[in-house]
């Protein structure tokens, strides 16, 4: 681990062991690759009491939570990169134009070289080592920062990364803004990072100017959409379970409901009844830190909530609540929610709900209730959003076989599995020709009667 301060160049030093390293060609090979997966599969499934419990120091996130979203999530995802990825690697053959005949074309996937990987704080663990997995598997080597706000993940994964990797191919860097801002003004082959489109920004800048590659994982107010022809209980059930997952801090939970005005009041107490039900206030997860928290209790102090269970602000627990009244122009519409606070907006018109919706920046998801199949495709074909869920919440951002990423605003770049591996290398595209060839196919001046016998041929 790197513990840097304003004053050292321990970036530079990391940075440049480890273009040295990757110099020498040996992350490009298949088993040196293979090795590293594993024992990164090794270690989550020997240390996995250490990583549930740094989560539920962090945020506070129940068993359950943490175990499916950033333990098992991982497990499967460095497995199926695992068992696929000899296959993955070899050169993809291509047909070759007649006329370069004899040839063969082929495409190789190459890796970038060095990558920075700047991971969030909400799902400190899965953000950090999912695009690891992927960076590993396509044979670059990587820096990683980890969140400096979800302090015992970040010890986690400098742990993990220790034992795992030698320096000059994995590296944690911690440290806070300072850090940060160092990394960024660093020249790296491949840039990866998670977090929230104003500093997401800031790394397309940086990334900018010096034309680096850059995944952005960020987020946006992702709009959930409920029509009058569904049942409204299993769309309270399905929204409130996405919404309160790790007490909303998920870059595509649903951040606001709009629903359709003649069934908004039975939407209500569809949710009253769950609240009823569910003790969500048991256990849920907290929030990271005090400035979140202020921020959260600001957005909402001049609007009445209905409210499972009490605040407990020393614990940075926040009541999961509904905000039944909520207008376009309040205050917590003005932003991403990232709590567990679910504003509640109503519809007359679909065509006039599209054309407000269509003035919010472009989200990570889109969620839509409804049985109405050409409502559906009216949605889709006017709403663009990274992913899309009928009928359900989140499940289109858990899913190792589907692309994970956004459009616009919520960010550019996918990742999840092959698709990982994709983003972080390059298609080259590689020609061999052979000394023999015919001799019409060497084109040299003078053109004239090879110009002349072309136009006929090759019509």
């Amino acid at each position: 681990m790197q513990e840097l301060s304003d004053n050292d160049n321990g970036v530079s030093s990391v940075v440049e062991k480890q273009r040295k390293f990757f110099a020498s060609a040996q992350t490009r090979e298949f088993t040196f690759r293979s090795d590293a997966l594993l024992r990164v599969e090794k270690y989550l499934v020997n240390h996995r009491e250490q990583l549930l419990q740094a989560l539920a120091e962090d945020l506070g996130k129940p068993a359950l939570e943490a175990f499916l979203a950033e333990y098992y999530f991982l497990l499967q995802e460095v497995r199926l990169i695992r068992k696929g990825l000899k296959k993955w690697m070899k050169p993809k053959k291509v047909k070759t134009p007649i006329y370069f005949q004899p040839c063969k074309s082929s495409i190789v996937r190459e890796p970038f070289g060095i990558t920075l990987i700047i991971a969030p704080w909400n799902y400190p663990i899965q953000l950090a080592v999912s695009p690891l997995i992927a960076a590993i598997a396509a044979g670059n080597t990587v820096v990683l920062k980890p969140s400096e706000v979800s302090t015992a993940s970040e010890q986690f994964l400098t742990e993990m990364v220790a034992e795992c990797f030698d320096e000059k191919h994995v590296a944690t860097v911690t440290g806070g803004v300072d850090v940060a801002q160092r990394l960024l003004e660093t020249k790296f082959d491949f840039i990866f990072y998670t977090g929230s489109t104003e500093v997401g920004k800031i790394v397309a800048v940086h990334a900018a100017k010096n034309l680096t590659p850059v995944v952005l994982e960020l987020g946006g107010k992702c709009p959930c959409i409920i029509d009058e022809t569904v049942d409204l209980d299993m769309a309270a059930k399905r929204v409130l379970s996405g919404k309160f997952f790790n007490a909303g801090q998920t870059c595509f939970a649903p951040d606001f409901v709009v629903v359709h005005d003649s069934v908004k009041d039975a939407f209500v107490k569809a949710c009253e009844n769950l609240f009823a039900d569910t003790p969500w206030h048991q256990e849920m997860a907290s929030i990271v830190n005090e400035i979140h928290y202020l921020r959260l209790q600001k957005m909402i102090s001049e609007k009445e909530c209905i409210q499972q269970g009490e605040d407990r602000p020393v614990e940075l627990f926040m009541a999961p609540r509904l905000i039944p009244e909520t207008t376009w122009s309040d205050e917590v519409m003005q932003e991403e929610v990232f709590g567990p606070v679910l504003p509640i907006l109503t519809y007359q018109d679909g065509d006039e709900l599209l054309s407000r919706l269509a003035d919010f920046e472009s989200p990570l998801a889109l969620y839509l209730f409804s049985k109405n199949e050409q409502w559906l495709a009216s949605v889709l074909s006017t709403l663009p959003s990274g992913g899309v869920c009928i009928n359900d919440t989140m499940k289109q951002g858990s899913s190792l076989e589907l692309s994970f990423g956004g459009v616009g605003a919520s960010g550019y770049g996918r990742y999840r599995g092959l698709v990982g591996l994709d983003s972080m290398s390059y298609e080259r595209a590689v020609v061999k020709r052979y000394e023999f060839s015919f001799k019409a196919m060497d084109i040299i001046p003078p053109y004239g009667k090879a110009y002349t016998a072309l136009k006929k041929w090759m019509k």
